[in-house]
Order: structure tokens, then sequence, then C-alpha cells
């Protein structure tokens, strides 16, 4: 039973229904054949060709016996392969077989990462990355792949530190474009959009990629300066651990943790949206540990991180795969091609990969979602827009801190400045705001107050001088103030030497400042602190209910609740 609950791939294989061998075997017939170039494609992108294929085979195999969704399909995808490209290979200096041990090394340590948060039960940090950040840090990167790959697509190379640098450096250059690279990579760009648009269940990258190779091959196209990816080595990969020095797992660690939370997140969006199309639910922490045994797998195989992929799911799904038998199929395909059929990529020209990376750009651009941000609140498209300049301007790592800080400044402004309102009573006994209840009528003498945050150190003394302001403000003399704590869930120390001191600041006026409808842990919270503040009990200072609170007569004569 523990082998079931931490392996589900074992309870899948053991209730394998037979019925749905032929389905997945299709599917994952189809699988395989769109891994082979996307991964190269993806390989292409972080320098390291044959990573791209080698995460495409055992690391599928890790997902499906330790992944909680039966149709994701997992693999190299662009937001990692761009972290190598961007964050790693400066690491390398050039060197490639430095950059294959640094990006392994990446890998081993986004496993690792996800296991053990895995283990802790730490599914719930997939909600860390806000919703304006995810689609802003899309955006940009669509703008890094391009920034990267339209040099190779035009016949040049250019050098630039970010991928703003990159694109002044291709417009600069523009006179020397090959047309015959850009007839190529043109072509595979549109065969693919025409594929996803007109027939979804045809391999748009295979298609592409089989063309550019007959032309390649037909015509002789090498001969007028179209680059071929050339031989590529044959054979499985090794399973080795990637000895990284203590200056590398440095240098390697906050890129780990930012790849390690946005392959999570993204494994998390995409399985849950295919679980909900199937009617099957993800459990997050068990995902931790599926995407954590891909990556650890990927990186001890020479792989690259690995991520969810919602295209590469799509294709599973619309060729009919049942379970994870379709990956299982998919990885043995890619084996073959690689082992047997290695060959035959010789002929395939860059121009035709970087086309499927624009491709894949184009599909991360989703300027719907910016209008989506936009019309729900414009500091949210505010953040999108930061973190996609960030990350076009200053580079991946850089740019989703500028977003993260962001989002963070955002959510304290709003905790450091909550709504309030001033209450008035309804005939039936109950509290509300007058600005909604026509019938809510302020009580004179009383001035009840709702303040509708945590109370902490960032908004304390916001608190008390909107206390003083509506005290100013009252149409008649005040002599109880009651704060309505039903919207506090939550009190630190220095909120209650504040308390402490407003509470005296007002006895001194004649006027008593009291609490009512608490949740029980608040109230224990600010009980507490009252002691630790004044030296003394809550005394009078506490009540069940803002009507106990408001009403000194009936206040004294109810029973506050055991803790």
């Amino acid at each position: 039973m523990n082998i079931l609950r931490w392996v589900p791939g074992v309870a899948t294989l053991r209730n394998y229904e037979i019925s749905s061998l032929p389905r997945d075997l299709a599917a994952g017939l189809t699988l395989g054949a769109v891994m082979v170039p996307v991964g190269l494609a993806y390989g292409e992108l972080a320098g390291l060709p044959m990573a791209g294929l080698y995460g495409s085979m055992l690391p599928l195999l890790a997902y499906a016996l330790f992944g909680s969704s039966r149709h994701l399909v997992v693999g190299p995808d662009t937001a990692m392969a761009a972290i190598v490209a961007v964050a790693v290979a400066p690491l390398a200096l050039g060197d490639p077989a430095r950059l294959a041990l640094l990006a392994a090394g990446l890998g081993v340590m986004v496993g690792l990462i996800c296991l053990l948060a895995g283990v802790l039960r730490l599914g719930f940090v997939a909600n860390l990355l806000s919703k304006p950040v995810i689609v802003g840090f899309m955006q940009g990167l669509a703008l890094v792949i391009v920034g990267a790959q339209l040099p190779k697509v035009l016949g040049f190379k250019v050098e630039g530190e970010t991928t703003f640098d990159q694109l002044v450096a291709t417009a600069r250059r523009l006179e020397e474009t090959n047309v015959t690279s850009l007839a190529i990579g043109a072509s595979c760009f549109a065969v693919i959009l025409a594929c996803r648009r007109l027939a979804p269940r045809l391999p748009g990258a295979v298609i592409a990629l089989a063309g550019a190779m007959v032309a390649v091959m037909l015509f002789g196209l090498d001969r007028h300066g179209v680059a071929l990816i050339g031989r590529i080595p044959t054979g499985l990969p090794e399973l080795s651990l990637p000895l990284l020095s203590l200056g590398d797992f440095d240098a390697l660690l906050p890129v780990a943790l930012v790849a390690a939370l946005l392959s999570f997140s993204d494994t998390m969006v995409t399985a849950r949206a295919f679980g909900a199309r199937h009617g099957t639910r993800v459990d997050a922490d068990q995902e931790l540990l599926g995407i954590g045994a891909a990556n650890l797998v990927s990186g001890l195989t020479q792989g690259l991180p690995i991520s969810a992929s919602d295209t590469r799911t799509a294709v599973a799904e619309a060729a009919g795969s049942q379970t994870q038998m379709t990956m299982v199929v998919a990885a043995a395909i890619v084996g073959g091609i690689t082992l047997w059929l290695a060959d035959l990529l010789y002929y395939l020209p860059t121009a035709a990969l970087a086309g499927i990376l624009i491709a894949s750009a184009w599909g991360l651009c989703d300027l719907g979602e910016l209008g989506r941000l936009w019309r729900f609140r414009g500091s949210d498209l505010a953040a999108a827009l930061l973190t996609m300049t960030g990350v076009v301007a200053l580079g991946v790592m850089d740019g989703i801190l500028v977003g993260v800080v962001f989002s963070l400044v955002l959510l304290l402004r709003a905790l450091a400045f909550p709504p309030d309102a001033v209450l008035g009573r309804v005939p039936a006994g109950s509290w509300h705001d007058p600005a909604y209840r026509a019938d809510a009528v302020m009580v004179p003498g009383l001035l009840v107050y709702r303040f509708s945050s945590p109370l902490f150190f960032a908004n304390c003394e916001l608190f008390r001088e909107r206390v003083e302001a509506r005290l100013a403000e009252a149409p008649y003399p005040v002599h109880r103030v009651v704060i309505d704590g039903a919207a506090i869930h939550a009190v630190d120390l220095m909120a209650c030497d504040l308390l402490v001191e407003l509470e005296r600041e007002l006895r001194t006026k004649g006027i008593a400042l009291v609490f009512g409808n608490l949740r029980d842990r608040v109230r224990r919270d600010i009980e507490r602190g009252l002691r630790l503040s004044a030296g003394e009990g809550e005394g009078d200072f506490v009540h069940p209910t803002v009507e106990a609170a408001a009403t000194p007569a009936f206040a004294a004569t109810v029973d506050r609740p055991d803790a």
C-alpha cells in the first residue's frame, strides 16, 4: 500500500485494461514522432541538441511511475530550454562539455528540490507565482525565443547579452539575410500554425521537418549557405551523476529554485486543465514527486530540465491516449530513432528547428490574457508588462524577480491600505455598512468601525489614524468605539502595542475602545499581546459580538467563551 501511495504508476499498471492498449500504442507512436524534432529544437535552443532528445526518453518513464495525472505529457519545453540558454550557458564560457555538465546538474537540482517539496507536502507553492507574473513571463519568454532564433532563420549569427541586444543586432544585419534559410524557417512556421488551426490531429512539427530535410537532400540547399544540424551521436544516454563544484552549485541554486517553481506551476496548470476535461483530479504533492523524479532522471541521463507540455499533451489526447502507457511507448520510439535512425537527421536545417521554436513562441503569446488582466485590474496588467520588460531587457531571472517583487509590493499595499467602514445598526439588530444597507442607522454615542485586513506592523498606524479621523468626523459626541473584528484574521505584537496606546489615549478623553466579533485565534492573540504589552489582562477590551461590545450593560452580563 505504501508503494502504491508513492508510486501511483504501479497501480495503473496493475489495473491496466488491455482494451486501452491499441489507442495508447497509436497515441504513443504519434507522440514519439513529434517529440524527436521538438526535442531537437529545444536542445538547439539550449545549445545542446542531444540533451533535448535525452530529456524525452527515461524522464517520461519516471513521470509515468510517480505522477498522478493519467494524461499529462512531460519533457523539455520552451521555458526550461530558455532558462538553460539564458541563465546557464553564460556560466559555461563557450565550452559545450561544461554546458552539458551544468545543464545536467541543473536538472538534478530541480529534481531534488521538487522531490523534497513533495515529501514535505509543499504543493501549495504552485500558487506563489501570481497570474500577472506568469502571463508576463510567458510573453517575455516568447520574445526571448524570437530574439535567439530569428538570426538562425535569417542565416547569420548575432551576439548580445540580453534579448533586447540580440534584436537590435539582428535589425542591423538584415541585409545579410539568406533568402533560402528564411524560406525554410518561414515555411516550417507556416506549416505548424496551419496544422494547429486546420488539422490539430496532424503532427505539424514532423511534417515541417520532414519536408525541410527532403528539400535539402533533393536540391542540395546546404550548398546555398543553409546551415545543417550535422551528424549527431547515436545510442542511448549513459547514467552518470554530474559532479558540480561548490561554485557551480552556488551559481545554479537560484536558477534551480526558479526553474523548479516554474516547472511545477506549469505542470499543475496543465495537469488540472486536462484533468478537468476528463473528469479526473490531480494531487499537487504527488505532482511534485512526479516532476521531481522526471527532472532527476533527466539530469542523470544528460537531459534538459523537464516540465509539462500542453501541446504534446494535446497531441497525445487527440491521438486517443488513455493512460500513461502512451508516454512509455513514446519514450521507446524516441530511443529507437536515436539508436537506428539518427543519421537521417544529418540533413535537418537549423532554420527549420528555429521555425519550430518561433512557432512555439507564437503559442506562448496570449494577448487575450493581457486583455483580461487589463479589464480585471490595471495593476495586474502593469505587473505582467513589467515582468515581460524585465525578461527582455534584463534576462529571465532578473525579469521574474522584478515581477515577483512588484506583485509583493502590490500585495503589501493592499494589506497596508485596506477598505474600512463605519457601521450602522439595522432594525433586526445586526450591524452593516450604510453605503449598502439604507436601513443601517448609526447609534448616537457609538462608533462601530470595521477594518478589513489583518492588523499588523504595516497597517497598525493607519488603523489608529483612521479611528481618530472617524471620531473627528462623527456628527455627535462618541463615548464608545467598537471595532468589528470579523475581517481581522491575524494580529501581531506591534499591533497589540498600538492597541494599548490607543486605548489609553481614548480613555483619557472619556472614550472606551473595545473589540467585538473576533475570531477565537485572533482573540487569544490579542489577549496574549495585551498581557505582554500592558502587563495585565484584557479587562473590558474584548467581547464575543459587536452587539455585546456596543451595549455595556449587556456586555457585562455576557460570558466570554472558553479558548
